[in-house]
Formats: structure tokens, sequence, C-alpha cells
């Protein structure tokens, strides 16, 4: 079996360890160089160059700041603005300003039910 890290390095002759980001240990076959690579950067010497764009070996520290906890001024903006024209509809809906007693139904011909 060839190498597990690049085949154009020939067979695989050594078992290690290797687990990728975020995954479950698994033993594999390298060659002799990748091994040493692989046992130095387990070491903390280097070996592997870090990819960009990968969190390595963890998420960087903000200075410490505590997680914020509650609701953001985002949501509180929202939620009164929802609830303010939810109760201007409601308002519409109730409001008895205007009471019609009779309503006079006019036809554009001038004709008030007469004969047809």
């Amino acid at each position: 079996m060839t190498c597990f890290f690049d085949a154009s390095h020939g067979p695989g002759r050594r078992e290690i360890t290797w687990s990728p980001q975020w995954g479950a240990p698994r033993p594999v076959l390298a060659c002799p160089a990748c091994a040493q690579r692989w046992s130095d950067h387990l070491q903390g010497r280097g070996g592997y160059a870090q990819q960009a764009g990968y969190p390595q070996p963890g998420y960087p520290d903000y200075g410490g700041y505590p997680q914020r906890q509650g609701y953001g001024a985002g949501s509180m903006v929202a939620a009164g603005a929802a609830g303010f024209v939810g109760g201007m509809i409601v308002n519409e809906m109730f409001d008895h300003d205007e009471v019609v007693e009779q309503v006079d139904v006019v036809d554009d011909y001038g004709d008030y039910g007469g004969d047809w």
C-alpha cells in the first residue's frame, strides 16, 4: 500500500495513528519521511506547515470577555415594532368612532330600483 499522505512517496512501511481535523483517530500507513514529519508534528516541533484558513489547535482567545447573556437591542426593537403595528391593527378593528345608521345606495343611472 502506498503512503497515505502522498502516493508519489512510494510504499507505506510504518503504521501511525492519524486523526483528521475534528475526526476520529485511525491507523494509516506512511512512508518513513512522512511518519517522521507526523511524529515531529505531534511533539510540537513543526513538521507540517499550517494551512491558511483553518483554526489550528483550537479557537482564538478574545481576551477573556464573558459571553453576553440575554437579548440584543435588535431583537428588542423588532419585538417592539411588531407589537406596535399589531396594536394599531387591533385598534382599527375594534374602533367604533363612526356609527352608520342608514346607507343610501345610488346607482349610476339615476334609477332607484324602478321598473326594468
